[in-house]
């Protein structure tokens, strides 16, 4: 299963839920897959989700990783952060840390996918739900990671630019994000502690005993 696994998948800040129904964006697309392969990735889902950081991160500052069932991840917001109440929205849900000034969030985004699709329809389906939400969406860069796997990219909207690492596995798919305002300059030392919080977020959850 592993093998056959690796083939398949070779102001106040606010954010707003980005992660568009990719139904929007290919209809019809989902008919085509036969059921066994849609069985098989979502199968692929509960294999590879690794519970484990890479190693070498510096956790300094954030909190110890805890589970959070809303968005299926390990989250590490920075000590000291404010959550947000949780957002759900039809298939996808988010949760958000605000720094003390109010001007930088650590966030993760979960969407429960129509089909299994990867990581480029994926950003395709978040940037257009931007776009929708605030006016503009402008992809300033992006870089596939097998590391992660998925793609690193930066965009621009109206209010907010976001850092953010996107994965797709088989039906699931994860926005983790470090945020600042547009309108405010950067703070250094927030974003940096933002960042290092979305780089030691992981997906999935523990096995239920």
């Amino acid at each position: 299963m592993r093998r056959r696994c690796a083939r398949l998948h070779s102001g106040v800040f606010a954010y707003p839920p980005y992660i568009a129904p990719m139904a929007a964006i290919l209809p019809g697309r989902a008919a085509i897959l036969p059921a066994s392969l849609l069985l098989l990735l979502a199968g692929c889902y509960s294999q590879q989700a690794s519970l484990a950081p890479r190693p070498g991160l510096n956790l300094t500052g954030l909190t110890l990783a805890s589970p959070m069932e809303a968005v299926e991840a390990m989250v590490v917001p920075p000590v000291g952060w404010t959550a947000q109440p949780i957002e759900e929205e039809n298939r996808h849900s988010q949760e958000v840390w605000l720094s003390p000034s109010g001007d930088t969030a650590y966030g993760v985004i979960h969407t429960h996918l129509p089909w299994p699709v990867g990581p480029n329809l994926t950003l395709a389906g978040f940037l257009k739900e931007m776009k929708r939400k605030e006016g503009e969406a402008i992809l300033i860069s992006r870089e596939s990671d097998p590391e992660l796997p998925g793609i690193r990219f930066v965009a621009e909207g109206g209010k907010y630019m976001i850092r953010g690492n996107l994965i797709s596995k088989g039906w699931h798919a994860w926005v983790i994000f470090a945020g600042t305002l547009r309108a405010k300059p950067v703070r250094p030392d927030e974003l940096e502690l933002a960042e290092r919080a979305r780089e030691a977020t992981v997906i999935g959850l523990p096995k239920a005993e």
